[in-house]
Order: C-alpha cells, then structure tokens, then sequence
C-alpha cells in the first residue's frame, strides 16, 4: 500500500506540525524563537511526505521527502526554497513519490543521474575530441586530410555552429533542431550549411560509435531537406580575350606605394594572380607559396597543401620565373607572397578573391562602373582555373587527362591504378607554351589578333 511507504514528516512528536498549502505561507515560514529548526508538512494531493525545513541560521529552506526504504525511514533533500518554488518542489515530489513506488531509491538514481551528465559530452566538447580524429583518420586516397582542410572544419563550427550547439548535451540533439540550425545557415550561404551538414553527420557518427547519442539525427538528412541543395554548377570561363585583358590590368606600371595604378591591389597580390593565370594552381597553393618548394624551374607542393593530399609537381615557365624573380625584391620572407602586415606570415588567400572583385567593380553593394574590368561577365578566382583548364585544351589540343594531371585532379580509379607515368615532359610544354602566349600578348596589347595566333597552335 502507498501509505505504508511513507511517513508524517511530524512522525514521533507531540504537536502536530505546521502545514502548508501556499508559496506565500512558504516564503513566511520560519524556525519559533528558541529553536535552531522547524519543519511544515506540504500538501500535495494525496501524496504524503512532503515537508519545508526551516533553519534559524540560515535564509534558504529545504524541501524534504520522507520515506520508508524497507525498515529504513529515510529523508532525500529535493531542492531549496526560493530557488525550488512551490509548484517545482510539488512535481518534483511527484517525480520521487513514483519512483519509490516502483522501488526505485530517488537517492541513488539522482548520483546515476549525476554521473551520466559527468560522463556525456557536450557538443563543443564532442567537437574538440572528434577534430583531433578527424584530422589523423585516413580520407581519400588514404591520406589523412590537409591541414588547411582541417582549419577549414574549425573554422566553420566557430562560425557556424558553435554558438548554437556547443553547450547542449550531444544526446539531446534532434532532427528538428538540426534541421532549424542549418536551415538558419542556408539563409546566408547554402553551400556553407551543406558542409555544415556534412560535419554533423560525421561529428554525431564519431558520438554514436563512442555510445554519447543512440542514433545519429543527421543521418539520413539530405540538403534539399535544409534548403541547402547545391546551386547549378559554374560554368564561366574567360575566353582568350578576357584572360589577356585581365593579364594587362595586372601588368600595369606600379606607382611609388608598390600599387598598381589602379590603386585596387598591391603589387604583391597582382603577381600572386599572373602566377594562378600561370600555373592553374588553386589560390591557397599559389598564396601560401614557399621559397624552399621551388627547385630550378620546378614548384613542388607538398600533399599537406593539395586539396587531393598527394604531392602535385608544377613547371615553372621563363614567365612565371620572372614574376618570382621580381618577388625576391619585395620578400625577405619564407613566403613568396608575404603578407605586407606580418612578413612572417603569406597573403591571405581572401586577398586573390577581393582583388578579382575589386577589378571587376563588384567588392562593395554598390557597383564600381569605373573599375577596368567592369564591362566583362562577372567571374571569380576558381572560373580562373576552369578558364585555364579550357584553354589548354582548345588551343593546344591537351589531353583532358593531361589537363587534369596538370590541376592535380584526383584521377579515375582505374587511370589512377594503371597509369603511374603523368607524361610530365607533356606538361611542361603546354605550361611554356601557355606562358609565351599570355605573357606574349600582354607584352604587346595584341589581345584583338589571338584568332590569328591561335591558328598556329599545334
């Protein structure tokens, strides 16, 4: 029976205690002078028990449950009034009241409780454990990925996710919330939520395998469900013309503060840029370039700084050694392109990005209609690459695969399996020949007669 579990707080006394039935009468109960405690049995339904102790060396009051555990008569502390309300002390006497009924001690399931908090992780905690993993666990290739790559994941959960999730348990986390973050990042930036998407499904992969969350909410979620469905593919590629023009506007006369006339870049940056034009190479690559890669005419990048995680081998063309003999003047760094803030450290690659938009007029909302290359078709550092890459292919006829060897494109599986030579002495061609038309054309403003040129590509 209910009633033989519990006991009167007043069990054993004389005078039948105070009883309270109000948050009013709670807040003025107090210990009778003369004596160091009181206490007051609270109703609560047909629920027995349930007492407020009041203490004449103290302000706080405790809200005690009195119980019997077997032969044991015995009291479990549920919180402090007024930190505790009426109302909360109630539900959680309720809460008590059941488990005793099922047998269960509220003591000890209060330090289970305790304990599994101790042990679950929160998310930012979860973050910081699966980042070391995910940084040293084989990725393609089985090559663990680059260190810029892996800057990159930290960077998007502090700026994406961290204040939203980083202090909630990993396993309360749920779909609708999931869904509710990423669809707040699509808002802005839909492929950034896609990659969001991404990390939490491998982060809440890493939590379940580690028995932190039972089922992994993300799995199973697809873009399209976050509005983060990835936009159409770029197709834009500058043609010949447009890639010369471009050429010329970073080839004009500096002026005394190292700038281009068009005061829009440094003459760092603009070089960092003709070399891209050059080479192919990603942005990062050619802005994080180091003296110590470059042998003779050749750059080699580490698979630390390739976005495949292999080493990518570059000829450097009569052209782009001379962009980088005329680096040697303004760096005294490792760098080739340091930065003009801390030499000690490369240009930012967001500094390529800007320049390209700040010679386009399009770096601010509103439209600079003065800036040299407004009149072209928008375009953007990585349509740089693909302009490269479709040129070399329509005007010396480069083997799409010698192409993609040339870009350090991770190669078909079985081309990758079977065809370990990159016909390197190919590549260097194309890149002398690619150097002697830009940098042909550019020396004499010809960019109206590249048809004329073009027909004795071979």
């Amino acid at each position: 029976m209910e009633g033989k579990e519990h006991v009167p707080s007043g069990a054993g006394r004389s005078a039948s205690p105070k009883r309270l039935t109000s948050s009013k009468a709670a807040e003025n109960f107090r210990a009778p002078e003369g004596k160091t405690k009181a206490r007051a049995v609270v109703s609560n339904g047909k629920l027995g028990g349930l007492a407020l102790e009041a203490r004449a060396d103290r302000e706080a009051k405790r809200w005690i449950y009195r119980y019997r555990q077997g032969e044991k008569v015995v009291e479990y502390q549920l919180g402090s009034f007024p930190q505790m309300k009426l109302g909360e002390a109630r539900q959680a006497h309720r809460d008590a009241f059941e488990l005793v009924r099922q047998g269960i001690d509220p003591r000890k399931q209060r330090k289970a409780i305790k304990a599994a908090n101790q042990a679950a992780w929160t998310m930012g905690e979860a973050f910081e454990r699966w980042i070391v993993f995910y940084a040293s666990a084989p990725a393609r290739g089985g090559q663990p990925p680059t260190e810029r790559t892996v800057l990159k994941q930290k960077g998007r959960w502090r700026l994406h996710l961290e204040k939203r999730l980083g202090g909630a348990y990993v396993r309360d986390m749920n779909r609708r919330l999931l869904i509710e973050v990423l669809e707040e990042i699509a808002s802005s930036a839909r492929e950034e939520a896609r990659q969001c998407l991404t990390l939490l499904r491998q982060l809440l992969d890493y939590c379940e395998d580690r028995e932190q969350i039972s089922d992994n909410p993300a799995s199973g979620l697809k873009p399209a469900k976050v509005k983060a469905r990835p936009g159409k593919p770029r197709e834009r590629h500058l043609k010949l013309p447009e890639l010369i023009e471009l050429w010329e506007v970073l080839g004009e006369s500096r002026n005394a503060e190292g700038l281009a006339s068009t005061a829009m870049l440094s003459v760092t940056v603009a070089n960092a840029i003709r070399l891209l034009i050059l080479t192919g190479a990603r942005r990062a690559e050619v802005a994080a370039m180091r003296w110590d890669e470059i042998t003779k005419d050749t750059w080699h990048i580490h698979a630390s700084r390739t976005k495949s995680a292999r080493e990518h081998t570059v000829h450097l063309s009569h052209q782009a050694l001379a962009i980088l003999d005329e680096q040697k003047k303004l760096s005294t760094s490792d760098f080739v392109f340091a930065s003009s803030r801390d030499v000690e450290k490369p240009i930012h690659y967001d500094s390529i990005t800007t320049a390209i938009a700040r010679l386009q007029g399009r770096a601010r909302k509103v439209p600079d209609t003065a800036a040299p290359l407004y009149h072209l078709e928008h375009f953007t550092v990585h349509d740089l690459r693909r302009s490269v890459a479709t040129l070399w292919t329509e005007t010396f006829l480069a083997d799409p695969l010698l192409v993609d060897a040339m870009l350090a494109h991770v190669p078909p599986r079985l081309v990758g399996t079977y065809n370990k030579g990159k016909r390197y002495k190919m590549q260097v061609d194309v890149w002398e020949r690619w150097g002697e038309m830009i940098a042909g054309f550019g020396e004499v403003g010809a960019a109206s007669n590249v048809v004329e040129l073009s027909r004795h590509r071979t």
